[in-house]
């Protein structure tokens, strides 16, 4: 059940309504949100609980911890991925990036809310370009799965503790 708090804040040119691929998932994590935020705005371990992902580099602003205006790189879904978080709000705990890829361009949000004593999870994905269009019928499958065992591998690490000082 999503509610007003956990709506995600769509910049105009990445809104589900003018993308080709919107991606939901949601998860309620046995995990503290403080723990489920620090292990989210570190990009660098993302490959430690999430598969779909390797090679993740700095490319600008706060590292490791991100904050608004960082930039990273990173291969996920066979593509090289470049992102900048252009939303990053650590009271309300919403982080998101926009991506760019060879020819296709994307947002990734996620917004924590704590609840029945533990964490929820909403993450949502657009992604706009031709690519997507050729690719829609099968990325739309993969990429609520993948992003599922995202959050599934996030709640396993957040529930137990924060990650180690960087």
């Amino acid at each position: 059940m999503s509610g007003e708090s956990d709506a995600i804040r769509w910049p105009a040119e990445h809104g589900p309504e003018v993308s080709r691929l919107h991606a939901v998932n949601e998860l309620q994590m046995r995990a503290a949100p403080d723990d489920v935020w620090a292990w989210l705005r570190r990009p660098d371990l993302f490959p430690r609980y999430y598969a779909n992902c390797w090679f993740i580099r700095h490319r600008g602003g706060a590292w490791p911890e991100v904050e608004l205006g960082s930039r990273f790189r990173w291969f996920t879904f066979g593509v090289v991925v470049n992102s900048e978080i252009v939303e990053f709000d650590p009271a309300a705990r919403r982080l998101a990036w926009s991506a760019k890829e060879l020819s296709a361009s994307g947002h990734h949000a996620w917004v924590l809310s704590e609840r029945d004593g533990g964490t929820f999870v909403r993450t949502e994905e657009t992604q706009r370009g031709w690519a997507m269009a050729l690719a829609k019928p099968v990325m739309s499958r993969l990429m609520v799965s993948q992003h599922q065992r995202w959050l599934e591998g996030l709640a396993r690490v957040a529930s137990q503790g924060p990650p180690s000082p960087h």
